[in-house]
């Protein structure tokens, strides 16, 4: 496939208007996870519409686009449609689903992640089509649900399709990332007896295990890499058993979010978790350390239980799908920058643990990413249209 790198260059500007009118659309549409039907239904149409020669949603609620290629290497794309809470609208500078232009910045919550993104990578997938183009192999268009709650959606995508390649789009300023570290949260429950406040004598009150357990946390020698730096633990939410402030809880639960580098398994973590409560002279043994599970429903009605995982992943920099496309995009965009990691998960790693090879890139400030301040440059969107179609292709040469 030798079309000229100027002829995708004219194709991609002659859509930016659509494109952008899409996205507009799908910002002003909120999709917070177990709630995406209507994004979903404006996002099927929009393929379809596009020329897909597939398109259909699984059991979950997840958007398929399916372009027929030869008897190649099938590449995979992922970008979810789900996205955290606006938080207070007043401290948004613009409405957050307005999807409102401001010195050629898209503003809106999800505009960096990730319906910005997912509108250029289906924009990008539908080259092939709109360009008369036949790819080497197969290409999947996925937009899944619930990633932002720890990617129940990528999880079953990866039950009924398989690549030999993948881009997961996540915002990266439209440089390469080769992996992330993971996250696996975890709950430890600390067990005392309830009693009356004004009687404490008669109870075992868990805060006390709980704040020893506590001063000793952040001793807790980490897992290290040269790459992903440290693995960290930090305790986020607190709960106890009861409602009322004069009685001695039965129960304190902990969470933790612990940042795991490639390799450290989350039983790893339990285990070293587990032989800190165990190393604590006097701590109440009546504790308990998991991995966090919750049950949720998707908009499709469907009722799952994930762990609360999200797999840590790094791909060497000599390998063959990181160096394919990196030249591919040093060539696409004229530049080098070079190749690094994302600070954050995504689905990347669920990819990855079912042996799918994925390398990142999406347009969009990835600091940007959960905050009032969030919003996408369309010059970058137009670029990453370029871009994807160019990694696409080269992901499927290098298969």
């Amino acid at each position: 496939m030798n079309l000229p790198l100027e002829h995708i260059q004219l194709a991609v500007r002659d859509s930016q208007s659509a494109l952008v009118d899409f996205t507009q659309h799908i910002v002003a549409t909120p999709s917070l996870p177990g709630q995406e039907g209507d994004v979903a239904e404006i996002i099927q149409n929009e393929m379809e519409n596009l020329g897909f020669d597939e398109v259909w949603r699984d059991p979950v609620g997840n958007i398929i686009g399916k372009i027929i290629g030869g008897d190649g290497p099938t590449i995979l794309l992922n970008g979810h449609m789900d996205h955290v809470d606006t938080g207070p609208q007043d401290g948004w500078p613009y409405p957050p689903f307005s999807g409102q232009i401001v010195n050629g910045e898209l503003w809106g919550r999800a505009s960096v992640d990730m319906k910005g993104p997912v509108a250029c990578m289906i924009y990008a997938t539908s080259l092939f089509k709109r360009l008369d183009l036949k790819p080497r192999g197969n290409i999947y268009m996925t937009v899944p649900v619930m990633e932002e709650i720890g990617g129940l959606g990528t999880q079953h995508l990866i039950t009924h399709l398989s690549a030999q390649a993948a881009i997961c789009g996540e915002p990266s300023n439209n440089t390469l990332r080769r992996g992330h570290r993971g996250r696996v949260e975890l709950r430890v429950t600390f067990e005392g007896h309830s009693a009356h406040a004004s009687a404490p004598h008669l109870g075992v009150n868990p805060h006390y295990a709980a704040a020893k357990f506590l001063t000793y946390l952040p001793d807790l020698t980490m897992a290290f890499d040269e790459t992903l730096g440290p693995s960290t633990v930090v305790p986020t939410l607190y709960a106890t058993d009861q409602l009322s402030p004069n009685v001695i809880p039965g129960r304190v639960y902990l969470t933790l979010d612990w940042r795991n580098i490639a390799g450290e398994a989350p039983e790893d973590i339990v285990a070293k978790v587990k032989s800190l409560v165990a190393s604590i002279e006097d701590l109440d043994q009546n504790v308990t350390v998991v991995v966090k599970s919750q049950e949720f429903t998707t908009y499709t009605g469907l009722i799952r239980e994930i762990p609360a995982i999200f797999p840590s992943y790094l791909l060497s920099e000599e390998d063959r799908f990181v160096q394919a496309a990196h030249q591919a995009l040093v060539t696409a965009l004229g530049r080098d920058d070079g190749i690094d990691i994302w600070r954050f998960a995504t689905d990347g790693g669920h990819l990855m643990t079912a042996d799918i090879p994925t390398v990142g890139f999406g347009p969009g400030d990835e600091t940007l990413a959960h905050t009032n301040q969030e919003r996408i440059s369309l010059v970058q969107m137009e670029e990453a249209v370029v871009a994807y179609f160019a990694l696409t292709t080269a992901l499927a040469e290098a298969a």
